[in-house]
């Protein structure tokens, strides 16, 4: 007879512990993980180090920005819990150097490689490089179901050189703005001899 009261008497614990616990859980309000992509211009050692870009998502549109070497930008953003979702900015880059354009993937397990909440991103002479962590499988035998992280230093998308027709169009809009400028001041100088 003592033997069956135990045992209901840690039932009736374990379920009371269970309870605790489902309550608990319950009471943890879930909500979107807030992240901040930062951009860094190190470009370094050349003529016309600025750099032009623009970033877009489907909830936020970055207008152009001019970036000088050392200065950072950054932006905040939301992305839902649990890896379901994935928030997409799709960015443009115009530098001396020629253009890129850079995908940016940020799920809610991504700041594990971000280092934290921050994902860095340095744009360097050769392209935009991802600063952060890199999961990776050791080839040990015995290791091989283990996955470790190490500090990286990634190149994501390098400068493509300015095409031939694209330098024209430049020149072209340059020469314009130019020669439409040169009018004004001509029918400046008309006005000043009437």
């Amino acid at each position: 007879m003592r033997g069956d009261y135990s045992i209901a008497k840690k039932g009736i614990v374990w379920c009371f512990v269970l309870q605790v616990i489902i309550f608990y859980v319950e009471s943890i309000e879930v909500g979107d993980v807030s992240f901040t992509i930062a951009m860094k211009n190190e470009m370094y050692g050349l003529k016309r180090p600025s750099v032009v870009y623009r970033c877009k998502s489907s909830e936020k549109s970055l207008r152009w920005h001019s970036s000088r070497p050392k200065t950072q930008f950054s932006w905040d953003f939301d992305v839902p819990p649990f890896g379901n979702g994935v928030v997409i900015h799709i960015c443009h880059f115009l530098s001396s150097q020629g253009t890129a354009h850079v995908e940016i993937k940020t799920l809610s397990m991504t700041s594990m490689l971000c280092g934290g909440h921050v994902c860095k991103y340095v744009i360097k002479p050769n392209g935009i490089y991802f600063v952060g962590f890199e999961t990776y499988y050791p080839h040990n035998i015995l290791l091989r179901f283990m996955e470790l992280v190490r500090p990286v230093e990634k190149l994501v998308e390098p400068w493509k050189a300015w095409s031939p027709r694209q330098l024209k169009a430049l020149r072209a809009e340059r020469n314009r703005t130019m020669s439409s400028d040169d009018k004004d001041y001509d029918d400046d100088d008309k006005e000043k001899d009437d």
